[in-house]
């Protein structure tokens, strides 16, 4: 017995083998591989139901996306980051409606009068004061893309042709008019824009800033009806495609035109939802990479030729905040999380000018002087199976980034596309810019337009799930890159300059 005890205690196991640490790259390999069509479809069938009736803010819908959002992130075992130690970030809120019975668009000619419905022939922006009343003679200016503002603009009501599409240049256009002391600006719509999209516009507006002067949007049919009180044929006055030997100026109507505008105004305090993955990395834990998605949507609006009111926002942007819940779920999924923190940010209130995210940016729960990058995602589930865009690429690092990570991931099976369009200014009009107004490179990736935009056609069924399932899993890799490099993201040289310059003329 001695002697076997003395030979066990000569004796000596060889040590076990170190345990070689997980190789980050075959992780996030992993965990990029468990976002698929399915989950994403999940998300959006939820999130465009007709039980949250188009979630617009504030809404009951948005409020149960919300929670929606909130309980996905704690199932995954991130940290929330709203207010006190919860999920949920709110913000305040005042809501702009007009009331209909009290507004009023009419004209008085020679040949008599005309009155227009509220809501249904025109619309019009919020104002300073809470009842706004403008009475006087209107001027032609010619074709927003033209007009000049003349002297004859001056205490005047001037009108001009819109283009197709009312971008940014819409706020250049208001502050041409307020700076030459017009009384009052009437947008002529183009022919394309159909009546059912007044009502829509009416529910979206009340969260754009206040303008000084009265400015209205009128369907051309109706402004036909206010230009025929004198006798005026729209189409030889005001013509919808210019003609190329337009001569800027203003050109007196001989009507006389009223606008009154009552604004019923209500404090609410709708929902951002937010969390966080916290950094390995001692050194870059207290920098963050942001995904960012809108879950709000535009409500109930007119019916379409179904009968369906119930705008969905399958799309817009259902999608995207599906890609950040994914992202999320691949992030939480690493046996190690990345060095820089994550943060996965939920916001509401796009649809009323970007709110959500702008309070976020200037009431961040993190420093924001730490963020590093944002990665915005709205409208990514739609159009060519093979193609993502990639807007504001050209302006930050952000642009190669994304298209590098596209070609070393094949199996993705994406390309990633410029800006198809840069006169629509997309870059300024999500809530990257609330990120980018803090000098925050950011990419704003999305599959573009589509004839469902903004219609209750925007549904679940109409979603390719495979595609923006890959679209996350790019979106995931782009992140993992940024958040696993030493060396943050930067503006490409001069974009800063490029960029600040058009911030000044943008109202978000």
């Amino acid at each position: 017995a001695a002697l076997a005890l003395t030979t066990a205690g000569c004796s000596s196991n060889p040590p076990p083998e170190p345990v070689p640490p997980p190789d980050p790259a075959a992780s996030a390999a992993r965990a990029a591989s468990l976002i698929g069509a399915g989950d994403v479809r999940a998300h959006v069938a939820f999130l465009a139901s007709d039980e949250l009736a188009g979630r617009d803010t504030p809404s009951p819908g948005l409020e149960a996306a919300a929670e929606y959002i909130g309980r996905r992130f704690e199932a995954l075992g991130l940290q929330p980051a709203g207010d006190a130690g919860g999920w949920v970030q709110r913000y305040p809120y005042v809501s702009m409606g007009f009331d209909a019975a009290r507004s009023e668009l009419s004209a008085t000619g020679s040949r008599g009068g005309a009155s227009l419905a509220f809501g249904e022939q025109w619309f019009a922006m919020p104002v300073t004061a809470e009842q706004a009343v403008v009475d006087g003679p209107v001027v032609y200016a010619g074709p927003a893309s033209a007009a000049e503002f003349d002297a004859g603009a001056r205490d005047r009501i001037v009108a001009v042709t819109a283009g197709e599409s009312l971008g940014m240049e819409m706020f250049g256009l208001i502050q041409s008019a307020t700076a030459a002391g017009a009384s009052g600006l009437v947008l002529i719509l183009h022919p394309s824009l159909p009546a059912a999209a007044i009502p829509q516009i009416v529910g979206q507006v009340g969260g754009l800033p206040p303008q000084a002067i009265p400015v209205v949007g009128v369907l051309r049919s109706a402004a036909g009806e206010l230009f025929s009180v004198e006798g005026l044929d729209i189409d030889v006055i005001a013509p919808a495609e210019p003609p190329s030997d337009f001569e800027a100026g203003t050109v007196d109507l001989g009507l006389d035109l009223t606008i009154r505008t009552t604004i019923e105004r209500t404090e609410v305090r709708p929902p951002n939802v937010v969390a966080i993955l916290e950094g390995s990395d001692p050194e870059l834990r207290d920098t963050y990479v942001v995904y960012s998605a809108h879950f709000d949507h535009v409500g109930i609006g007119a019916p379409d030729a179904d009968g369906d009111s119930i705008y969905n926002g399958a799309d817009d942007d259902a999608s995207g905040t599906a890609l950040v819940l994914e992202v999320a779920r691949a992030f939480s999924a690493l046996p190690e999380p990345p060095r820089r923190s994550v943060v996965f940010l939920a916001v509401s209130g796009e649809e009323k000018g970007l709110l959500g995210a702008r309070h976020w940016a200037t009431h961040p729960t993190v420093p924001i002087e730490g963020v590093v990058a944002n990665v915005n995602a709205d409208m990514v589930g739609r159009n060519a199976p093979d193609t993502l865009i990639a807007i504001g690429g050209e302006y930050s690092s952000l642009g190669d980034l994304s298209v590098s990570v596209a070609a070393s991931h094949p199996d993705i099976g994406l390309v990633v596309a410029p800006d198809p369009d840069p006169s629509e200014n997309a870059f300024f009009r999500s809530d990257h810019v609330a990120f980018v107004r803090e000098g925050i490179p950011s990419v704003f990736y999305t599959t573009w337009l589509h004839d469902d935009y903004h219609a209750p056609s925007d549904e679940v069924e109409n979603i390719d799930a495979d595609k923006l399932a890959r679209v996350a899993r790019l979106a995931f890799w782009v992140g993992w890159e940024i958040a696993q490099d030493a060396q943050p993201p930067a503006w490409n040289p001069g974009a800063w300059d490029e960029v600040s310059k058009i911030l000044e003329e943008s109202p978000f």
